[in-house]
């Protein structure tokens, strides 16, 4: 539990009832706190009597306020974004820089348990998903709202009982908005069927949370087991695992959503999976989901752009962890125990300089395992590779020898023998 006593607050005053009702509170209370105050240039003169109220009631009462305009139509129209939510940016990423520049801990929002009922209604029209239906949390991260546990009405008759002044924002009137659209046309009818209706919403809302939260751990589990990693892609997923799975679309969903894929995508993936779609690709606006034999790989698309030949000089240049290889000479570990992504070689057989590029056709080398010389191509038959992997083979080579089929397997001649005497590790950690 937070020690709220010895914290430093940011409080979030706009001049509206609810945010000069926690003002009052915290003013009354021994807390540290600061107030910040927005003018969004929307309301005219409105706002800046907004703006003017807060001031003078900080000046009046001693309290240290931070004050600031932003012009949010600019903002909305930079950002191609709507002006609730240019107006929700500007807000949080000014009280993000005020709490790193100041050194405050917490940021106070006035919302109440109206707001996160109006909050409910609209993300459950969005079609959210139960990530929505959680409402507005308590206290997240540095978020905190004091008063979560009232609601407007309550709020209403304590603001008049202790005749704290506000000031009314004209625009709550305007059904045009979503929110009052809600408040002045929906929640009234569940009102009248229970008087409490937002306390009542908020038990279930809780109930919600805790449900999510227990199925988003046991998810994650599931899901780190499901992928696989890959060197032609951030990761692979055998098909079945997913076609034989209780819930494929709950599966997908939560694995590919975090890379902008939506219901959509993830329904039509569903469908590809159940017929033989080799082949066949789902984008989303920056990855891919490829589908081929056995395995689904989601992969960035920028990886498929055409990829420059690296001259590397010796064991210290950059150019190795750009690429995404790590390098260690005289290794002491058991090369016998060699992953898959990593090739142990013996240096003295290493000729600077050295260079890593695409397979090209007429490729060959002497697979380590294997007897004799075997082409690129038959290579990849052979051990099932996916056309993007093949497209996306890097080779390290010596002049015209190639030492390592990167992340796959090395050439024979540069192996470890008895003989060897310094011994190479290089393991490749990703496709950058």
């Amino acid at each position: 539990m937070p020690d709220y006593k010895t914290a430093k607050f940011i409080l979030a005053v706009s001049g509206g009832m609810d945010s000069m009702l926690m003002l009052w509170l915290f003013n009354k209370s021994d807390l540290n706190f600061v107030v910040a105050n927005i003018n969004f240039k929307l309301r005219g003169k409105e706002a800046d009597m907004d703006s003017q109220m807060v001031i003078d009631y900080c000046k009046n009462n001693n309290i240290n306020f931070l004050h600031k305009s932003f012009d949010t139509h600019a903002y909305a129209k930079k950002h191609k974004i709507s002006i609730q939510m240019a107006a929700r940016d500007i807000r949080y990423n000014w009280f993000d820089k005020l709490a790193t520049k100041y050194n405050y801990d917490y940021i106070s929002i006035a919302h109440h348990l109206d707001d996160q009922t109006e909050t409910f209604f609209i993300n459950l029209i969005r079609g959210t998903g139960i990530a929505g239906l959680h409402g507005l949390a308590r206290n997240n991260n540095k978020i905190v709202r004091p008063l979560m546990f009232c609601t407007r009405d309550e709020i209403s008759y304590f603001v008049e009982e202790n005749n704290i002044s506000f000031r009314e924002d004209s625009s709550n009137t305007s059904d045009k908005y979503q929110r009052n659209y809600i408040r002045h046309n929906i929640l009234p009818h569940f009102y009248k069927l229970q008087s409490n209706f937002s306390k009542k919403l908020d038990t279930t809302i809780e109930y919600i949370s805790e449900l999510e939260n227990y199925a988003n751990k046991n998810l994650k589990k599931e899901i780190e087991n499901l992928r696989q990693k890959t060197n032609a892609g951030i990761f692979k997923i055998k098909i079945n695992k997913i076609t034989q799975h209780s819930h494929p679309q709950l599966i997908c969903y939560n694995i590919f959503n975090h890379y902008g894929f939506n219901k959509s995508h993830i329904d039509n993936l569903i469908s590809l999976l159940e017929g033989d779609n080799s082949g066949k690709t789902i984008q989303s606006r920056e990855y891919l989901i490829l589908i081929e034999r056995d395995y689904i790989t989601l992969q960035n698309q920028s990886t498929n752009k055409k990829f420059n030949k690296i001259s590397i000089d010796n064991f210290d240049d950059n150019l190795w962890e750009e690429i995404g290889i790590s390098v260690n000479i005289n290794n002491t570990e058991d090369y016998k125990k060699a992953k898959a992504n990593q090739a142990f070689l013996d240096a003295d057989k290493i000729n600077f300089p050295l260079t890593i590029r695409k397979w090209e056709t007429g490729d060959s080398f002497h697979p380590f395992g294997m007897k004799g010389m075997k082409k690129l191509s038959d290579f990849f038959i052979d051990n099932k590779f996916t056309n993007y992997e093949k497209q996306n083979a890097l080779l390290l080579c010596s002049g015209g020898e190639i030492i390592w089929l990167i992340g796959y397997r090395i050439d024979n001649k540069f192996a470890i023998t008895k003989d060897t005497k310094n011994i190479l590790k290089l393991e490749y950690n990703g496709n950058n």
